[in-house]
């Protein structure tokens, strides 16, 4: 009798379940790293197959004429890079991305759920796991990382993405850490100073905007998303699964670019400045107010969300499956 009902347990064991018994056999720090490694890979091929849209975005932003003019339109910069500079041109930086995404979204995606237990241990449970503070603190502490470590392979991604009218001076990723590294210690040596602070301050232009981008991107997309799942689900309106997954992305996905998009321009534009005229990034904002207007922080928005919301979307959607590939439970 008793092994009847043995046997009936085990038949009615769903799969989710069983990864759930898995996880439990998993040490924490195995489950931290196995998050870094999904993560990564899912924005890796989120990235890959959003290319298209983020060089045109890039395009868009480096632009200056008046905000909504015609030759600036996505669907305009986009045909004329492919009668111009080829079908392939689309693809442009597709390396120096993948290794942004490693470090970048690795590190504040990866390691966010890392710091929401860090910090709500160290509060003593004083940050409530469901409220927004606890999740806004350790998405800008996951973010704040990751934009810092990923912000050379960010700056060469950008610089092989930009229109160059005799053709691009960068032969391949490569080629262009190395150029814009000599470009940096040249500069320095002319001044005086040290070759290699030259060097990687040519690396680092920018970082500034791109960090505070990385953070306001992060507490909006993950948070938002986190958020909303938490939501739902407490409400009884969906359950865990793909539904519920591509409805909180979707969401979190027109947030971010909504709060994410004037920072982008900034960072565009100082990391692509090579002649320095902007001083920094205070100066660049000034610039773009005075000579663009408002709107001129919004430059390839429609862009940027075509291509942003695709990869919240495709990037949750590959994430919570690895993680249950892993044995992992869902975010």
């Amino acid at each position: 009798m008793a092994s009847a009902a043995h046997t009936t347990r085990r038949v009615t064991i769903t799969p989710l379940d069983e990864k759930v018994a898995v996880l439990e056999d998993v040490p924490r720090e195995s489950q931290y790293a196995l998050k870094f490694v999904g993560a990564a890979i899912a924005n890796m091929a989120s990235s890959a197959i959003c290319n298209p849209t983020d060089i045109v975005k890039v395009r868009q932003q480096l632009r200056r004429q008046t905000p909504g003019a015609q030759g600036n339109a996505f669907w305009s910069v986009g045909v004329e890079m492919a009668r111009k500079e080829g079908i392939m041109s689309l693809m442009g930086g597709l390396s120096a991305s993948m290794v942004r995404e490693v470090v970048y979204s690795g590190i504040r995606m990866g390691t966010y759920e890392y710091f929401k237990d860090k910090l709500h241990a160290m509060s003593k449970g004083a940050l409530s796991r469901e409220g927004l503070l606890l999740k806004i603190g350790a998405a800008s502490i996951a973010a704040t990382i990751g934009s810092a470590l990923a912000n050379p392979a960010d700056l060469v991604k950008v610089r092989m993405q930009a229109y160059y009218p005799d053709g691009s001076p960068y032969r391949n990723m490569r080629h262009a850490f190395a150029s814009i590294y000599q470009e940096g210690a040249t500069l320095a040596t002319s001044k005086g100073a040290s070759t290699l602070a030259g060097g990687l301050g040519a690396l680092y232009r920018g970082v500034e905007a791109t960090t505070i981008r990385g953070i306001v991107l992060s507490a909006t997309q993950i948070c938002s998303y986190d958020q909303i799942k938490q939501s739902l689900k407490k409400r009884g309106m969906m359950q865990e699964g793909v539904p519920l997954h591509l409805v909180a992305s979707a969401f979190a996905g027109l947030f971010c670019s909504i709060t994410s998009n004037p920072v982008d321009v900034v960072k565009v534009r100082l990391m692509n400045d090579k002649k320095h005229e902007y001083k920094g990034t205070f100066d660049c904002v000034r610039q773009i107010m005075v000579k663009e207007g408002v709107f001129g922080f919004y430059k390839g928005f429609g862009m940027c969300w075509a291509r942003l919301g695709t990869h919240t979307i495709l990037t949750f959607l590959i994430f919570e499956r690895i993680r249950y590939l892993f044995g992992i439970e869902a975010m």
